[in-house]
């Protein structure tokens, strides 16, 4: 006896796309808010910023009837070059558009400007391996003596106890709540998902992002000032489109033009893992 099942009768059975659409995870964007912020010299014309470097004056004893020591340090200076375009962009087919029932133009647009975030925040976590004070072996997790190290190097600097920033990749956060030293009490603050924080060490708030600079089993985590590094953004992400008669579909361009740059070197410490 010939039943009529699922098999034989496919064709009338139809595919159902649910209303929701499960948006790939996205990486945490923090470094772009924690350095230096030079946008708004390069928000006429320029194709890089000059930063000049100001040095410490010396506390000299006054000799009675004798003149002053005046002090006339050399100074240098720091350039920020503007130097990367990146962009993210697509074409979606007008029978495309016509046929499927979601704003591909919208979520891909979404999609195309989270790349572009993530590129400038790779770009500032590179400079990680430029510090010259670096702590900790690679391939080997943190250990507390690696943190206060690295704490220390800032202290003896003369860093200023506001705007320290740690920044680590998820396995690093894994590795610190195994040492006896912190619990997920004290350490997580509970909003990493909006915002990477997730707590402080040692009164140095702490965030985790998987920007972070990974090669292999070598991370390049970091402890900085916000004067470590800049970023000068010339022109902020902005979404462009426009229809193409040849393609017969809509084309859909994100961009954005910045520059980063190491500003203070004692104000960064590379910490390996």
């Amino acid at each position: 006896m010939a039943n009529m099942t699922t098999t034989t009768g496919d064709v009338f059975i139809p595919e159902v796309w649910s209303k929701m659409v499960l948006m790939a995870t996205e990486p945490e964007l923090v470094l772009a808010n924690l350095v230096t912020r030079l946008d708004s010299d390069v928000a006429g014309k320029g194709k890089s910023i000059h930063v000049p470097n100001v040095s410490s004056l010396a506390a000299n004893d006054k000799v009675a009837g004798s003149e002053v020591q005046l002090q006339a340090p050399t100074e240098t200076e720091v350039e920020v070059t503007i130097d990367q375009h990146k962009e993210s962009s697509f074409l979606v087919e007008d029978i495309l558009a016509l046929q499927a029932d979601y704003s591909l133009s919208k979520m891909y647009s979404e999609k195309a400007g989270k790349a572009i975030a993530k590129a400038i925040d790779s770009s500032i976590a590179a400079l990680a391996s430029g510090f010259s004070t670096t702590y900790g072996t690679y391939n080997t997790a943190i250990t507390t003596d690696v943190i206060l190290d690295s704490i220390e190097a800032l202290d003896e600097a003369d860093v200023p106890m506001s705007d320290r920033h740690f920044v680590y990749r998820p396995d690093v956060k894994r590795d610190l709540l195994d040492l006896s030293t912190y619990t997920s009490k004290d350490f997580v603050s509970g909003a990493p998902v909006s915002s990477g924080l997730i707590g402080d060490l040692y009164g140095v708030k702490t965030y985790m992002s998987t920007n972070i600079v990974k090669t292999g089993n070598n991370t390049d985590n970091m402890l900085f000032h916000k004067e470590a590094i800049a970023l000068a953004m010339q022109q902020s992400p902005r979404v462009q489109s426009e229809y193409s008669a040849k393609d017969l579909g809509t084309v859909v361009v994100v961009d954005t033009v910045y520059g980063v740059k190491e500003l203070r070197d004692d104000f960064g410490v590379l910490i390996k893992t």
